[in-house]
C-alpha cells in the first residue's frame, strides 16, 4: 500500500512540474507573439493554412504558394484545425505546441521509473529532457509540425516497452503523417524494433518507410504541388531532388564525410547535445541510438544555406531531444545491470550529474527559459502600443501584404503576402520600429526605400507612430 501510494505521489509530482513548465513556456512564446516577435515564417504561414482548414478552404498557403501537403507532407495539421474552432488565434497553436511538447515528458518519465525504478534519477531525465536547449527552442521558436514528434516518440517507446500495438502503429502513421523526411526517421526506429525488441516486423517498416519516403518527394508532392515539383531543393549545390542527392552522397563519400565534418559547429552540436546528457547516450546500445544517429545523419549532410538545421536553436532538434533522453535511460540500465557496480552509488552519482549537464547546458547557451526573469518579458512598449491601434483599423477579408513581424497578426485571411510581394494586395501594413528580422527578406534600409515608392499607387489610411496603414488608391 505504501509503495503504491509512494508511486501515486511521484507521478503527481511529475504531472505538476509538467504542468508548471508547459504554463511558463507558452506565456513567453504567447508574450513574444504579443510583442511582434513571431514572423509570418513561421507562424503566420501554419496560422493561414490552418486557419483555412478550419474554415473548410483549400489550404493553399499565398506565401509559399503550394498546398499543405505539398510544402511539407503534414496532414498532421488537420488536427489542430479543431482548435480553432474554439480560439481561432495563433497563440491557440503557440500554447498547444507548448503542453504537447512538455507532455512527451511523462511517458518518457513511466519509461524510466519501469526500467530504473529509481525516481531521483528519473526525475533527472525528465529536467534534463524539458531544460534541453532543443526542447526549449522547439517550443519558443515560432509554429512548427514536428511540435508532435517527441510526444508521439516517447509514446512509441512506451509502446513498445508495454507491447501496446495499437497505440505503436497510432505512433508510427503519426510520425509518417508530420513531415516527409520522417519517413526515414520511422525506418531507422524499424531497425530498432527488429534489432533490440527483437521484432520482425520492424524490418517491413524499415523497407516501406525508406520506399515511402521517395515515393513522398518524387512523385506524390510534385503531383499536388501547384509548382510541379519537389518544394524543398536546397538540399545541395549538386542536387535539386533527395534521389540526386543520395545518388551523390553514394558516388562521392568524400561529398558526405565533408558535409558531417564542415564547417565544425556541426561537430560542436553533437558533442554539446550528448554533454546535455552527461554522455548517457553514448553508452546506450546500438540498436536504441539507430535513430539517434539518423537524426545527426539528417541534419550534418546538409549544406546549407539554413545553418539552424544543424544547430539546436530551433526545430530540427526536436526528435533528438526526446531521444537523447529515451537513450540515457536505456545506458543506464545497461549500466546499473552490470554486477560488478554498486547500483545505488552509480544512480545517485548519474542524477547529479545529469542535473548538472543540464543546468550547465542552460547557463552556457543563454536558455530562453531565462527570459522568465527579464523585466522585458513584462513590458509593452510605445511602437507595440502603435501597432494595436493601426491594427484595429485593418479589415478582414481583403488582400493584404505586410511585412514579417506583422504577418502573425494579420494571417487569417485567403490571401496574405510578404513584403516586398504585393500582386493584388488592397491594403498594406508596415512598422518602421527597428528590430531583428521585422522586415526579411528586406533589410531595413531597403524597407523604407520600399515605403517611399508605395506612394505612387497607395495612400496612407491610418498612422499612428511608426506603424502606417496604406490601401490603393
Amino acid at each position: 500500500m505504501k509503495q503504491y501510494i509512494r508511486k501515486n505521489i511521484a507521478s503527481i509530482s511529475v504531472i505538476f512540474i509538467i504542468l508548471v513548465t508547459g504554463i511558463i513556456y507558452s506565456y513567453i512564446s504567447v508574450t513574444s507573439h504579443i510583442h511582434f516577435q513571431t514572423f509570418g515564417w513561421d507562424l503566420g504561414y501554419f496560422d493561414q493554412l490552418i486557419w483555412k482548414i478550419s474554415k473548410g478552404v483549400y489550404p493553399y498557403s499565398t506565401l509559399s504558394e503550394v498546398n499543405i501537403l505539398a510544402g511539407h507532407f503534414a496532414p498532421i495539421l488537420f488536427l489542430f484545425a479543431p482548435l480553432y474552432w474554439i480560439w481561432s488565434d495563433p497563440r491557440m497553436l503557440l500554447i498547444s505546441q507548448a503542453f504537447l511538447v512538455v507532455f512527451a515528458a511523462y511517458p518518457l518519465y513511466i519509461i524510466c521509473r519501469d526500467k530504473i525504478k529509481n525516481f531521483p534519477f528519473c526525475l533527472a531525465v525528465v529536467f534534463s529532457y524539458l531544460f534541453f536547449i532543443g526542447t526549449q527552442w522547439t517550443i519558443l521558436n515560432e509554429f512548427h509540425e514536428v511540435a508532435v514528434v517527441p510526444l508521439l516518440l516517447s509514446l512509441l517507446f512506451y509502446a513498445l516497452e508495454k507491447e501496446k500495438k495499437l497505440l505503436l502503429w497510432i505512433c508510427i502513421i503519426g510520425l509518417l503523417f508530420t513531415k516527409e523526411e520522417l519517413a526515414l526517421l520511422v525506418a531507422a526506429i524499424g531497425l530498432t524494433i527488429y534489432f533490440h525488441f527483437k521484432k520482425k516486423e520492424g524490418i517491413y517498416l524499415f523497407i516501406f518507410s525508406f520506399i515511402f519516403f521517395f515515393f513522398l518527394t518524387n512523385f506524390f508532392m510534385p503531383f499536388i504541388s501547384e509548382k510541379g515539383t519537389y518544394y524543398h531543393p536546397h538540399l545541395s549545390s549538386s542536387a535539386k531532388t533527395p534521389s540526386e542527392f543520395t545518388l551523390k552522397l553514394i558516388s562521392d563519400p568524400s561529398f558526405a564525410l565533408t558535409s558531417m565534418v564542415n564547417p565544425p559547429e556541426k561537430i560542436q552540436t553533437l558533442l554539446s547535445s550528448l554533454l546535455s546528457f552527461s554522455l548517457l547516450p553514448f553508452f546506450a546500445p546500438i540498436s536504441i541510438l539507430i535513430p539517434v544517429v539518423e537524426q545527426f545523419l539528417m541534419r550534418f549532410l546538409y549544406t546549407g544555406p539554413q545553418i539552424t538545421v544543424w544547430q539546436n536553436i530551433n526545430h530540427h532538434a526536436a526528435p533528438v531531444s526526446i531521444l537523447l533522453p529515451l537513450a540515457s535511460i536505456y545506458a543506464t540500465k545497461r549500466l546499473v545491470d552490470k554486477k560488478n557496480l554498486n547500483r545505488a552509488r552509480l544512480l545517485a552519482f548519474l542524477t547529479i550529474v545529469l542535473f548538472i549537464s543540464s543546468i550547465i547546458q542552460d547557463i552556457y547557451f543563454k536558455a530562453p527559459v531565462h527570459s522568465i526573469f527579464k523585466k522585458q518579458l513584462y513590458e509593452t512598449l510605445p511602437w507595440m502600443y502603435d501597432n494595436f491601434e493601426v491594427l484595429k483599423f485593418v479589415p478582414q477579408n481583403v488582400a493584404f501584404a505586410t511585412q514579417n513581424s506583422l504577418f502573425p497578426h494579420v494571417s487569417q485571411r485567403n490571401e496574405i503576402y510578404l513584403l516586398p510581394e504585393i500582386k493584388n494586395a488592397k491594403y498594406i501594413f508596415v512598422d518602421l520600429h527597428d528590430g531583428p528580422n521585422k522586415f526579411s527578406p528586406l533589410s531595413y534600409e531597403e524597407m523604407k526605400i520600399f515605403i517611399d515608392k508605395l506612394s505612387k499607387d497607395y495612400s496612407v489610411v491610418y498612422k499612428k507612430g511608426d506603424a502606417i496603414l496604406f490601401k490603393k488608391d
